[in-house]
């Protein structure tokens, strides 16, 4: 037994065809956890985040991210060889995961009914933009508009009577990668116990439905609950407030009534709290933007550290509203090892956020660099019994590629 907590996976076999983020964020969380993959990359230029960046001028780090602890070979699979190739790798797989889009997977016989037929065994793993059926099955997509704007959250997130917002990057992509993992996992115990394959298919849209629940549900429950929100509209106690250095103060409270005094005696009201027009749930939320009102001038005495320290004192459910810039400083997440800094090639070092789960404690997973573009090329085929000639020869037919420089290298 490996004295490694993450080693959970070992000896699971995974074939990835995967660009971007969300399909590959899900095969980084099963490597992490001691998955074997094997990342098949498309010739000439292999996954797309790997010379593709959100702004002009930015480093090319994401590819180094979601595709650490995996192998790479870059294959031309519309080739006779390429597919045979991939043929090879499949039989010997236990999941093959890929967010190519349904009809691409049939033109190189890589459907699930295909494999299926082939390898009854085999976990067919497909990350989607919007699902698998519907006029939309097939319509190109990231998590902007599949999870942000078409799954509710653009709008439910935004400010009332402002613009929907604008979201961070891969924010869904890395959510939905995460239910793809468990998916996985839950295939492979039922693969192990009976010895059968699975069709998984997980979606960006279809995850931010499921995120989206509770506003789902509440606004059947009733027409309190309307969408786009004003925090002068919103719970006093359940809401965002600013402090005298302008920087911001969430306090979540569902018990109206338990935490309503501790409120008013923070910011020297203390006349309010037997003031029945203020002091429960319904008058509360009636009077919403008075209150509102009342506590931000209240609050607006303190700077935000002072103020988390008081909220803190009194066991008040808060948190101080952190900018991207503070989380790479956030002590909690330091000492829970949220974050984990990398190594580039190039010695160029940087700090990640770390897969969600922790195995043995506060630990972090064993990493080892993303490979560059069909790094393993030579060797993967070696093993699936390809001679030194034949590697060679797919080489110089442009078939196969193997590198061993970064993108950032080749410009």
């Amino acid at each position: 037994m490996s004295n490694n907590p993450y080693n959970l996976l070992e000896e699971v076999k995974i074939v990835e065809l995967t660009t971007y983020v969300a399909a590959p964020s899900a095969g980084r969380i099963l490597a992490d956890w001691g998955a074997d993959i094997v990342k098949v990359e498309a010739v000439p230029k292999g996954d797309t985040t790997r010379y593709a960046v959100p702004l002009p001028g930015m480093k090319y780090i994401t590819y180094d991210v979601h595709n650490a602890n995996k192998k790479s070979i870059a294959l031309d699979l519309k080739t006779t060889e390429g597919k045979e190739v991939m043929d090879k790798l499949l039989a010997d797989a236990d999941v093959f995961l890929t967010n190519n889009r349904g009809r691409a997977l049939e033109k190189l016989g890589l459907d699930y009914d295909t494999l299926h037929d082939k390898y009854p065994r085999l976990i067919h793993a497909h990350m989607t933009g919007f699902g698998e059926t519907g006029s939309m099955a097939n319509d190109p997509g990231f998590d902007n508009v599949c999870f942000w704007a078409l799954g509710g959250a653009m709008i439910a997130s935004m400010e009332k009577d402002t613009a929907p917002v604008i979201p961070p990057s891969s924010f869904g992509d890395n959510s939905t990668a995460s239910t793809m993992a468990a998916a996985i996992c839950a295939a492979l115990y039922k693969q192990k116990c009976s010895g059968e394959g699975s069709k998984i298919v997980v979606s960006l849209y279809g995850q931010a439905i499921y995120n989206m629940l509770e506003p789902i549900l509440s606004i059947q429950c009733s027409d309190l609950d309307k969408y786009p929100k004003s925090r002068l509209e919103n719970t006093p106690l359940n809401n965002t407030y600013k402090c005298k250095d302008d920087k911001w103060i969430m306090v979540c409270c569902h018990e109206y009534e338990r935490y309503f005094p501790y409120f008013m005696r923070i910011i020297g009201r203390e006349e309010l709290i037997e003031n029945p027009e203020y002091n429960t749930f319904a008058k509360g939320n009636e009077n919403c933007r008075e209150i509102v009102q009342i506590i931000s001038e209240g609050f607006l005495k303190f700077t935000r550290d002072e103020l988390d320290a008081i909220l803190r004192e009194n066991d008040i459910p808060h948190s101080i509203v952190c900018n991207v810039y503070e989380i790479l400083e956030s002590q909690q997440a330091k000492d829970n090892l949220y974050l984990s800094k990398f190594t580039q090639p190039n010695g160029d070092q940087y700090i990640e956020s770390a897969t969600p789960a922790k195995f043995g404690g506060v630990t972090l997973p064993p990493r080892n660099r993303a490979p560059f573009l069909g790094e393993q090329s030579s060797k993967i085929l070696a093993e699936l019994g390809y001679s030194e000639v034949q590697i060679q020869e797919m080489i110089s037919k442009g078939i196969l590629i193997e590198k061993h420089l970064h993108a950032d290298q080749e410009k």
